[in-house]
């Protein structure tokens, strides 16, 4: 008996929990996060050549930055699958860590690369505005920043 009582006020708790989900995650369907091109469309205010021009430089970063994120991940699953392997060697694990260290550098690389150029298509007051958005991006998040605190604290 005390077994199904708490069993049913399990049920019911687990069935409100997910009816205060529900609420919270459609209360407010419109309300979707903005992509990054279209938050810098509005915040450079691009006019239509810059736009286009924008929309190629992004198109070619994307692919680039998917081809570098898989070939990691590609990396990592190898890595992970030799957990507890007797006949994976130290060397192994250093090419595997550093190809990983490598291809880490070659994303930072893109990611400044794909800046540069939007810099580039940028007038004057754009270039203020776009360097004012990198400085709030590079800014780790942390209390009083939109963030919780670093995990170490």
């Amino acid at each position: 008996m005390k077994k199904n009582l708490l069993l049913t006020l399990l049920l019911i708790f687990l069935m409100v929990m997910n009816g205060v989900l529900l609420y919270l995650t459609f209360k407010e369907p419109n309300k979707k996060p903005r992509p990054p091109r279209d938050f810098i469309f509005k915040e450079l205010n691009f006019t239509e050549e810059q736009q286009m021009k924008f929309q190629e430089v992004n198109a070619e970063h994307h692919r680039k930055m998917r081809a570098i994120d898989e070939r990691t991940q590609e990396l990592k699953e190898l890595l992970f699958s030799n957990l507890g392997s007797t006949d994976f060697s130290d060397q192994e694990l250093d090419s595997i860590t550093s190809t990983i260290g490598n291809l880490s550098q070659e994303r930072e690389k893109e990611i400044f690369s794909f800046f540069n150029t939007l810099e580039r298509m940028c007038d004057a007051e754009q270039k203020r505005k776009l360097k004012r958005i990198v400085r709030r991006a590079l800014r780790p998040p942390g209390p009083g920043r939109g963030g919780p605190p670093p995990p170490h604290r």
